[in-house]
């Protein structure tokens, strides 16, 4: 039974405040009725008595019964205004008992003194009418035990005392049926509220679990989506590879000869003209063929325990000197910043890639803030970081920013929104795989019109 009805240790900790809130919402919930069959058992009653007894008590009576139950109702009607705050739920956890007290007690006390100068017929009316007010009692209040306790022993006990007062014998015996009816009502109504705990807790774990289960699926999905994204770049880095080795041989003898074509074409002005052109287009070729080479081998990083805010400084000139005079370049830097454990060189590379690319974000000028800062994993770090505090650098301009279609593709190699010939599509993918191979990760944020921020988890040093 205990397993059954009764909640566990562990399940109380966890959940008893929203129990708790439950059971006096269900209260609150059941209030309107239990205030309109006070309202209306009243009136009949009432009615009733005041036919078989002559005399003002039963109006009397009435007149209370009402006045109780207007009372109640104006406290259901200020919860339902006020709702449930922190600070609240004590003074309701008080106030529903206290006002079905009073209930209970304008039907017992009210009973035990109209009992005698009612003839029998009207006895066993008014008892039973009580018994069941006591009765309905269970469904109205045994979400919340405190309240269908206070009623139950108000209402029936005076009643029952009077009775067993009175000696004679037919009079004990309705005493002692109206204690061990109450008592049933007591143990029914303690089942019904543990049943009600019981399926709350139900309710909340499951609410709990979904929750987790949420989470667990997005950060699975999250894993899946880097390990894609890691074999994409591992296949196409092979294929990168071999194809630009191959072709930088090719490119090798290509710039040789055009060399060799331009020291021999001085007395040739417009067979010069070409030649240098198709020198320069080689070169660039062979550029490109360089970044396709750095992007498809594993570099060989050096990592060290590095001062961001010192490496940082060191290279503002040129960061200032590569955004131009309508970037604004702003650098915030968090107390007690700890070191990273990076390779510095390729640190500053990743730096000037994601410069260039803030800066042709804002073709009309803007802001790039950099911020430094130390920031442990949670739901905003990349997914495939161990558990952990890292020294978080993001990069933030204002420029035009990304779709979610143009955001789910930006570290995919070779995929630019850029013109023609203003950029190869690898300087994230680099960045990228710089951060994974550093032992951190990269998360990207971008909304269109707005701006986007790029943010490098790295390493802490030890």
């Amino acid at each position: 039974m205990r397993g059954y009805y009764r909640l566990s240790e562990a399940a109380e900790a966890e959940f008893a405040e929203e129990i708790r809130v439950a059971q006096l919402s269900a209260a609150f919930r059941l209030l309107p009725i239990a205030v309109a069959v006070n309202a209306i058992n009243g009136v009949i009653t009432a009615t009733v008595l005041h036919r078989l007894a002559d005399g003002q008590r039963p109006l009397v009576w009435l007149c209370i019964i009402l006045l109780v139950t207007s009372g109640r109702g104006a406290l259901w009607l200020q919860h339902r205004r006020a709702g449930y705050g922190a600070a609240e739920i004590p003074r309701w956890s008080w106030l529903v008992p206290c006002s079905s007290l009073l209930a209970g007690l304008c039907w017992g006390l009210g009973g035990a003194l109209l009992l005698p100068s009612t003839p029998v017929l009207g006895q066993i009316f008014l008892i039973f009418v009580v018994g069941g007010m006591c009765a309905g009692s269970v469904v109205t209040s045994a979400p919340h035990l405190p309240s269908l306790l206070a009623f139950l022993f108000s209402a029936s006990l005076p009643m029952a005392a009077g009775l067993l007062f009175e000696g004679n014998t037919t009079a004990t015996a309705l005493g002692l049926m109206i204690l061990v009816f109450v008592g049933a009502l007591s143990v029914a109504g303690l089942h019904l509220n543990r049943f009600f705990a019981q399926t709350m807790r139900l309710r909340f774990e499951l609410s709990a679990a979904n929750r987790r289960l949420r989470a667990e699926t997005a950060e699975r999905e999250a894993t899946e989506a880097a390990l894609r994204q890691a074999q994409k770049l591992e296949a196409i880095g092979q294929l990168t590879g071999g194809i630009s080795h191959d072709f930088n041989n090719l490119l090798t003898v290509v710039i040789g000869n055009l060399t060799m074509a331009v020291a021999r074409a001085d007395d040739a002005p417009a067979a010069l003209r070409l030649v240098q052109s198709a020198l320069q287009a080689a070169e660039r070729g062979a550029t490109l063929v360089q970044r396709l080479l750095a992007f498809a081998r594993t570099q060989r990083l050096e990592p060290r325990s590095v001062d961001l805010k010192s490496l940082i400084r060191g290279i503002e000139d040129m960061l200032r000197r590569t955004l131009g005079d309508r970037v604004r370049l702003q650098i915030d830097a968090g107390a007690d910043l700890a070191p990273a454990l990076v390779d510095a060189n390729q640190l500053e590379l990743a730096m000037l890639n994601l410069t260039i690319n803030a800066r042709d974000a804002m073709p009309n000028g803007g802001i790039l803030r950099i911020s430094l800062q130390n920031r442990r994993t949670g739901p905003d770090s990349p997914p495939e970081l161990a558990s952990g505090t890292y020294v978080v650098l993001s990069v933030g301009d204002t420029g035009n920013g990304m779709d979610e279609a143009t955001l789910a593709r930006a570290f995919e190699p070779f995929f630019t929104t850029k013109e023609i010939g203003s950029g190869s599509g690898l300087g994230l993918p680099m960045v990228q795989r710089f951060a994974a191979q550093s032992g951190g990760g990269v998360r990207m944020r971008s909304t269109l019109g707005e701006g986007t921020t790029v943010q490098l988890w790295l390493p802490r040093a030890v």
